[in-house]
């Protein structure tokens, strides 16, 4: 009898960790591991260390990451009279190819073409100037992105518009929020940047914006996997790592004895066989 229940212990232990070791490794980390950043594939990032990266914890470069943080919290809607003139502009140029037009792409551009003016007058000019203007085009992408989700590319000029021209307004009337919240998070998230210079990984910089890591640097990095930015790992001075939009996700670790080289040659692996399993 005491063998029998032995057996069964085993049985039971041997086919539930399996489940859990899948379960785990199957829920891949989201966007929330690092920072909730608005990142595209093509991402150009690198761990800047010691005196070269606190002179990187400025406010123009703290404006990807303040978006992610204010995302929410401005919800005024858009104004009609926005909607219709958007429409009208966005219906014209769908309408010359509709098959290779760009909800996100054109939300973007349109959007972002009114930050300069918008920022001339809510800015005194100079730093505060393009502070304004990075924390006015993070915004941009940020409703465009959203708006435009669920959009399919198959999708004709009318629900393509609605989606684009929802995110432009929506940016558009959440400006002067989104502008005071970025203040205020670049002020808090400064500290913090300069505070992770001085760890031996250092921060992490993706197109010269700081991504706040939030929790794990390896869950963070598995993000970034899955938006496939090649990871790679090289020698320098001062210990970098360097990523760079690429086809495939291998990765390079001359100095492979470094735990954070070992780290990220660690992510690529894992990549690499997630996607061959998919």
């Amino acid at each position: 009898m005491r063998r029998t229940i032995a057996q069964l212990v085993v049985s039971v232990f041997t086919f539930a960790v399996p489940l859990a070791i899948t379960s785990t490794a199957s829920a891949a980390p989201g966007p929330e591991a690092c920072g909730n950043v608005q990142l595209a594939a093509s991402a150009a990032c690198e761990f800047r260390t010691s005196g070269g990266c606190t002179a990187s914890c400025e406010p123009v470069n703290l404006t990807a990451a303040c978006a992610g943080k204010c995302e929410g919290d401005c919800n005024a809607s858009a104004t009609a009279e926005c909607n219709v003139e958007c429409s009208g502009d966005c219906s014209a140029k769908c309408e010359v190819d509709p098959g290779k037009f760009d909800c996100r792409a054109s939300c973007s551009a349109s959007c972002k073409a009114d930050c300069s003016g918008k920022c001339s007058a809510e800015a005194s000019g100079g730093s505060a100037q393009a502070e304004c203007e990075g924390a006015c085009k993070a915004s941009c992408d940020g409703e465009c992105s959203a708006s435009c989700e669920v959009t399919p590319p198959s999708a004709d000029c009318q629900a393509k518009c609605d989606a684009s021209c929802s995110g432009e307004c929506k940016a558009e009337a959440n400006f002067k929020c989104d502008i005071d919240c970025n203040a205020e998070c670049t002020v808090d998230l400064k500290g913090g940047c300069e505070a992770r210079c001085t760890q031996p990984e250092g921060a992490l910089f993706c197109n010269g914006q700081y991504v706040d890591v939030v929790g794990s640097l390896q869950d963070c990095l598995e993000y970034l996997s899955t938006l496939e930015i090649e990871v790679e790992a090289h020698a320098e001075a001062e210990a970098s790592v360097s990523c760079a939009a690429a086809p495939g996700s291998s990765s390079s670790a001359p100095f492979a004895g470094t735990g954070l080289a070992a780290l990220v040659a660690g992510v690529g692996v894992a990549a690499a066989r997630r996607r061959k399993r998919s």
